[in-house]
C-alpha cells in the first residue's frame, strides 16, 4: 500500500518566488523521492528563465504503484484559470515525479524544457569548393596596379562544368517525446454491489441490495442500477393485512469532486420500478401489483483501498412521482400507498474494470 510522505500540506497564501509551487498534496509509494526532488526537477526545466508570474501555481501530486513495474500519477494543477487534473502510467518512480515536474514547470512557464528529451542533433553546412571562376582577395589599392596584357584573341567558350553539389539537406530533428495519452486513462468502468436500509416505500423499514455500473470521468459519473426491497408485513386490524415488496431500475447522473484517495459523486436521477402487495387474511387473497415512478436525489462517497477496488457510501432521498394504492375487502377506502418522500442508504463494493 502507499506510504503518504505528506498528505493535504496547509495551503499557502503565497510563495516567495513565483517559481515555487503551492504543493496543496503529496502522497507518493514507498521507495519514491521526496517532494525535494520535485522542486529540483522543476528548477531544472526552467533553466534559470526569469518567470514573469506574480502568483505561484498549486498543484497536488499522488503516484500510487499498480504493479511492481507500473506506477500511476494523478497531477492536479491550478495555473489561476481553474483546476486541471492529468493522469499518466510510468515503469518507475522517479520518472513518474520527473514527468510532474515538467509539467508543472510548463505550466510556471511555457518556455520550459523537458530535461528528458534528448537534445537535437546539430547540423552544420560546409562552405562549398571553390570553382575555378572564384573571385581572387582584393589587392591594397595602395599597391602600384600592373599594366593591362594585351587583349588576347578569343577562344572557343569551354564547355561549363557541372556545378559542384551542395552539401546534403539536414536530417530532421528526431520528434519530441509525446507523454502518454491521458484520455482514455481518465476514464474508468466501474462494478459495484452491496446492502443497506431503505424507508417511506414499503410500509416498515426494509433491507435492500443493489448493484450497477458507473463510467467516471475526472468530474462526472453516470450510473446504471437494479435495486430490491425486502418483502415487508403490515398489518390492518381484525387479522388483516398485507405483505409488500419493491424493486426498480435507476439511471443516475453526477458531479463529482475529487481528492487523492477520496472521490465525492452529487448525483440526482429516476427510478421505474414496481410495488407488489398480497393479501392476508381475505376471504379471497390476491396478489396486485402496479407501477411506481420515483425521483432521486443523493450524495454519494468512495474511497480507494487499491488501484482496482473501492469502499462505496451513499444516501439519497426518494421522491415518488407515481404511488400506487392498495385496497383490501371488505375494507372500503386504500389501506397502503408509498409515502411522497423516502429514503435509502447504501454500503457496497466497486472494482474498477478498465
Amino acid at each position: 500500500m502507499p506510504v503518504i510522505v505528506a498528505a493535504l500540506l496547509t495551503a499557502l497564501a503565497r510563495a516567495a518566488d513565483p517559481a515555487d509551487p503551492v504543493v496543496v498534496a503529496w502522497q507518493v509509494a514507498e521507495g519514491c523521492p521526496g517532494v525535494e526532488a520535485l522542486h529540483a526537477g522543476i528548477r531544472r526545466s526552467l533553466g534559470g528563465l526569469a518567470v514573469e508570474r506574480r502568483t505561484p501555481v498549486r498543484v497536488g501530486v499522488v503516484v500510487v504503484r499498480e504493479a511492481p513495474q507500473r506506477f500511476r500519477l494523478e497531477l492536479q494543477l491550478d495555473a489561476g484559470d481553474g483546476p486541471s487534473e492529468r493522469v499518466l502510467t510510468s515503469d518507475t518512480c522517479g520518472a513518474a515525479v520527473d514527468t510532474a515536474a515538467w509539467l508543472i514547470a510548463v505550466a510556471i512557464d511555457v518556455r520550459a524544457t523537458d530535461p528528458a528529451a534528448p537534445p537535437s542533433p546539430e547540423i552544420t553546412v560546409p562552405e562549398p569548393p571553390p570553382g575555378p571562376d572564384s573571385a581572387r582577395a582584393p589587392q591594397n589599392p595602395d599597391s602600384p596596379q600592373p599594366s593591362p596584357p594585351p587583349t588576347p584573341p578569343p577562344e572557343p567558350a569551354p564547355q561549363p562544368s557541372p556545378a559542384p553539389e551542395g552539401p546534403a539537406e539536414p536530417l530532421p530533428p528526431p520528434p519530441a517525446a509525446k507523454s502518454p495519452d491521458t484520455r482514455d486513462r481518465a476514464l474508468h468502468l466501474d462494478l459495484w454491489a452491496g446492502g443497506g436500509l431503505g424507508l417511506g416505500v414499503l410500509p416498515r423499514p426494509a433491507p435492500t441490495a443493489a448493484f450497477g455500473l458507473t463510467l467516471a470521468g475526472p468530474r462526472w459519473e453516470a450510473e446504471l442500477s437494479g435495486h430490491y426491497w425486502a418483502l415487508r408485513r403490515a398489518d390492518f386490524g381484525d387479522g388483516r393485512g398485507g405483505k409488500f415488496a419493491h424493486g426498480h431500475a435507476a439511471a443516475r447522473g453526477c458531479g463529482v469532486w475529487e481528492r487523492g484517495r477520496v472521490r465525492v459523486p452529487l448525483c440526482g436521477g429516476l427510478a421505474l420500478g414496481g410495488v407488489s402487495g398480497e393479501g392476508v387474511g381475505a376471504l379471497i387473497p390476491r396478489t396486485a401489483r402496479s407501477l411506481w415512478l420515483g425521483l432521486l436525489v443523493g450524495a454519494g462517497l468512495r474511497v480507494a483501498l487499491h488501484p482496482r477496488v473501492g469502499l462505496l457510501l451513499r444516501a439519497e432521498a426518494v421522491f415518488g412521482l407515481r404511488r400506487p394504492g392498495f385496497l383490501l375487502e371488505p375494507a372500503p377506502g386504500v389501506v397502503f400507498r408509498p409515502a411522497v418522500v423516502g429514503f435509502s442508504t447504501f454500503l457496497g463494493l466497486a472494482i474498477r474494470l478498465r
